[in-house]
């Protein structure tokens, strides 16, 4: 009896795909896998991880915040502490309270001049006697701590700065009081007309007869009643919100044999304009300049003249490049 042989596949069949133990074939068996191939590559990041920070890297991180911190503070702002009561209650300093720490800006006024309002800080002109100053420590890592407590306004500063409220700039005559007693501003000479400043912020005013107006005797009893006035031109008349315990333009001009240099500020002498209350976090808030100030400005034509001068000078180029697209209109 004969049986049919089966014949062996040949390379073409290998090559088709007919042999059953080809991969993707009916019936076919996988192939093996490599065990090197499955198993995971070990992570380069995991021996990196215990590797430690170079010894050099955080001293250099304190340097670059202090350069940062002196950079900010010689340019851009600065904090200062209110060390006395002569702005009080909208800057705590009084006895016995925590002194307000503020945050001034420094080149606002490389821009501008200082406003009418504004409340600066500036070096104390010649013979005027601020708080005395505690002297820095002796002991070096001390006195690193002090320096850094004046970086961040946690300390007095070592120079004679005071912080008062613009009244009046150079141009301007002041003078003391109307009929509800209240300071008056003029920016046309002492003959007026006067702007009478409404200033809900004094505290403690100074005490005052009714009947006493500027340029006459005053009655015993009054320590309002001043001017008027005129003040010289790159110069400041400077006021303490806690009138009746502040050493400022006023009192220097009353005690100071009414001399105006003696008792206006350079504004050379001018640090910067008070922005911010920083601490404590309870009086957080913004020092802006009060509406009576403004009243004064557009009155006289203060704010709104860059305003109206730029206007006048882009609406010209404005029209002329409209008239042009209407003429290359068909």
């Amino acid at each position: 009896m004969s049986t049919d042989a089966t014949e062996p596949p040949t390379s073409d069949s290998w090559q088709a795909g007919t042999n059953p133990r080809a991969p993707g074939s009916p019936g076919s068996v996988p192939p093996a896998s490599d065990p090197d191939q499955r198993r995971p590559k070990p992570r380069r990041r995991r021996a990196r991880a215990g590797r430690k920070a170079p010894w050099w890297e955080l001293p250099l991180l304190v340097i670059i915040a202090v350069t940062v911190a002196v950079v900010l503070k010689s340019f851009v702002v600065q904090p200062f502490y209110i060390p006395s009561a002569s702005m009080e209650q909208t800057l705590h300093g009084c006895p016995g309270c925590s002194g307000d720490r503020i945050l001034v800006n420094k080149p606002i006024y490389d821009l501008r001049d200082p406003h009418p309002g504004d409340i600066v800080v500036f070096k104390a002109p010649a013979g005027w006697d601020p708080d005395p100053i505690p002297n820095a420590p002796a002991n070096p890592i001390l006195k690193a701590v002090h320096w850094a407590g004046q970086l961040i306004g946690l300390v007095p500063p070592s120079e004679n700065d005071i912080v008062k409220r613009v009244i009046a700039i150079g141009g301007q005559t002041v003078r003391c009081c109307d009929s509800q007693g209240r300071v008056e501003v003029s920016d046309s000479g002492p003959s007026g007309p006067f702007h009478s400043l409404d200033e809900p912020y004094i505290y403690e005013n100074l005490p005052w007869v009714t009947t006493d107006r500027p340029g006459q005797p005053l009655a015993p009893g009054d320590d309002r009643t001043f001017g008027p006035v005129t003040i010289p031109k790159g110069r400041l008349w400077v006021m303490g919100d806690h009138r009746s315990d502040s050493d400022d333009s006023r009192y220097h001009l009353m005690n100071d044999h009414f001399s105006i240099d003696a008792s206006t500020v350079a504004g050379s002498a001018v640090i910067g304009k008070a922005v911010l209350i920083v601490w404590p976090p309870s009086r957080w808030r913004t020092l802006g300049t009060p509406s009576t100030f403004k009243q004064l400005a557009v009155g006289i034509g203060g704010t709104g003249t860059p305003v109206a001068a730029g206007i006048a000078l882009v609406f010209p180029l404005w029209r002329n490049r409209r008239r042009r697209r209407t003429r290359s209109q068909p």
